[in-house]
């Protein structure tokens, strides 16, 4: 991956990764409506309803489609967040060829 990317890209992406609140600040909205989805939270009403796979479901009500094409979507599903998932992961793993490592531009003391 290193190999696509110019030495402030890499520099960019070790200050990202860094800051540990902003690393996972990001992974949240990236992976929200998606984790999300169906999920019960003290304290919040459940909408049984507010599921990715339902709505594909009740998409195909008013779309017909086989359940084998409603299978191969959910599946499809399951690969993007597992990419997405592994991708932003492999951040972590994005180093400059200089030894040191990057320290974050925010004063964890206040």
């Amino acid at each position: 991956m290193q190999n696509y990317l110019s030495d402030i890209e890499v520099v960019k992406i070790e200050t990202f990764c860094a800051d540990k609140e902003m690393f996972e600040a990001v992974k949240k909205v990236l992976l929200q409506h998606i984790y999300d989805q169906g999920v019960m939270k003290t304290g919040e009403p459940h909408s049984p309803l507010k599921n990715r796979a339902f709505a594909l479901a009740q998409h195909a009500t008013e779309n017909p489609m086989t359940d084998e094409i409603m299978g191969q979507h959910i599946r499809g599903l399951w690969e993007g967040v597992n990419a997405l998932e592994t991708g932003y992961n492999e951040l972590t793993n994005i180093k400059s060829k200089e030894d040191g490592s990057v320290e974050s531009p925010f004063n964890e003391a206040e």
